[in-house]
């Protein structure tokens, strides 16, 4: 078994964190260049591009966190508070992100960017919640489909076996 399929829970929100902490250490410069870049390729407005940069790598963050608690506990999965806790990880996080990014030349923490990721990571944390949910109920719905073919055809070989008999 390869690492990745043993340890894929944890290595998916270290990958994130990592990510983020990588974008902000970013001086303010190159930054702009960056978000600048892909406002263009877009269309849209390099402060609106900014803004969904922080949601989709949240809410990647806030996605992979609740996956790696579903995995500590997979019986009891939704919980409440399986699903607090990758929201405040991710709120944290967050707030860490934009102290550093104070520290960082030409760069500046911002509390509405706070706010952003902790939508986005409540945002991460419902879509998997969701899939888990649906996901558990097409399985439960495949196996009662299943069961109801197999019925079905031993019910035929029943009749197979009367009539030749």
């Amino acid at each position: 078994m390869s690492i990745i399929k043993r340890y894929w829970r944890i290595i998916f929100p270290i990958f994130f964190v990592f990510l983020i902490w990588n974008f902000s250490s970013h001086n303010g410069d190159v930054s702009d260049s960056e978000s600048i870049f892909f406002a263009n390729l877009f269309g849209i407005s390099n402060g609106l591009i900014r803004k969904f940069a922080h949601f989709v790598l949240f809410g990647a963050l806030g996605y992979s966190t609740t996956s790696f608690i579903k995995g500590l506990h997979p019986l009891t999965f939704p919980k409440h508070t399986q699903v607090f806790y990758p929201v405040i990880v991710t709120v944290i996080y967050g707030a860490l992100d934009e102290v550093h990014q104070l520290t960082i030349a030409g760069r500046s923490g911002n509390a509405s960017d706070v706010l952003i990721d902790a939508l986005a990571g409540i945002a991460g944390v419902l879509a998997y919640v969701s899939y888990f949910c649906f996901y558990r109920l097409w399985k439960a719905k495949r196996a009662v489909v299943k069961a109801v073919i197999e019925e079905q055809q031993e019910n035929i070989q029943e009749i197979i076996q009367q009539k030749s008999a």
